[in-house]
């Protein structure tokens, strides 16, 4: 099964962690929007990349080796997705935004899926942004920067709404 490591707490815990991330990617960009409507822009710039991170944390539990199993036997569950690095069999724990590319790329990975492939291409809009941002002043958030990370996250919160529905990633 795709997201798990073949144990029923790994299952349990990938599938409860996808269906938050899912429902907190949605609730991020809501509000996001409202900020941004608001002219609260370095706020509203915050939420529309953890819009995105949240969706993208939902696929790679859904389609993709990716758990929240716990990194060892007898720990608790992960505390954010992870795949086991093919080389050094480390975990590789997807964080915050922004990713590398290749790490996304897994999402497309022997997939004809173009849309999704535009979308993550579309990814380096959050290459500047960061989770600490929530500390500084707000500003460098530029109108312009907020308005793009509104557009590619829509892109990506719809094309994650497709995928959960009809269960594939096009």
């Amino acid at each position: 099964m795709s997201g798990t490591t073949g144990t029923s707490s790994g299952s349990l815990a990938a599938a409860a962690a996808e269906h938050h991330y899912a429902h907190a990617a949605r609730r991020h960009y809501e509000d996001a929007v409202y900020l941004e409507n608001d002219g609260r822009l370095p706020n509203a710039d915050y939420h529309f990349g953890f819009a995105v991170e949240c969706a993208l944390k939902s696929l790679l539990l859904r389609f993709t080796a990716a758990t929240m199993a716990p990194k060892k036997l007898g720990k608790p569950p992960a505390k954010a997705p992870w795949v086991p690095d093919a080389v050094t069999g480390k975990a590789r724990e997807y964080g915050h935004l922004p990713w590398v590319a290749a790490d996304v790329a897994l999402l497309t990975h022997g997939r004809s899926a173009a849309r999704l492939s535009a979308a993550l291409g579309n990814l380096t809009a959050f290459d500047s942004w960061s989770v600490g941002q929530r500390y500084l002043d707000g500003t460098t958030v530029v109108a312009a920067d907020v308005s793009q990370r509104r557009t590619v996250a829509r892109e990506i919160l719809a094309l994650h709404e497709q995928a959960l529905i009809t269960g594939r990633l096009q």
